[in-house]
């Protein structure tokens, strides 16, 4: 009997290749998600400590001027902060989308390899019919054999 092969082989590995890819576009989201995280993280940290700064530089004597700029630094910060927090909800959103995709190619992909698991299961059954046939076969013709010598 012939070699299995799978009849969908070719769309099998398209799909996979597209799961890996969808994979690979997940992690880079995930990835610039990690960094817009970090960017705000680090932000209301510059934040918190320019707010302390300013409140002990209130302490000491201060021109309005100073006070001024400091106190818009800290509020294009905070602007800023608002910013990061907008494109972080973006950004999840983008990842969130890309991870629908990627389950929706995995159940693609394991749904081949299912009608591949099948296809197997039917080729050795009926390699194992085509087998038991030729045993049926042989042994038919040694007894035809046999009685023709007899």
């Amino acid at each position: 009997m012939k070699k299995f092969q799978f009849s969908m082989e070719k769309l099998q590995n398209y799909k996979e290749q597209i799961l890996e890819s969808e994979k690979n576009s997940l992690g880079i989201l995930r990835k610039e998600l990690n960094t817009l995280t970090r960017q705000l993280d680090d932000n209301i940290k510059l934040i918190n400590m320019k707010s302390d700064e300013l409140e002990y530089s209130m302490l000491k004597t201060i021109t309005p001027a100073d006070f001024a700029a400091r106190k818009r630094f800290i509020t294009f910060k905070q602007q800023e902060g608002h910013e990061f927090r907008r494109l972080i909800a973006l950004k999840q959103a983008e990842v969130e989308q890309q991870l629908q995709v990627v389950i929706e190619a995995t159940q693609e992909v394991n749904t081949l390899d299912k009608l591949e698991e099948r296809q197997l299961e039917e080729h050795r059954y009926a390699e194992m019919k085509e087998e038991e046939l030729f045993i049926e076969e042989f042994v038919s013709g040694e007894q035809f054999r046999r009685q023709m010598t007899t």
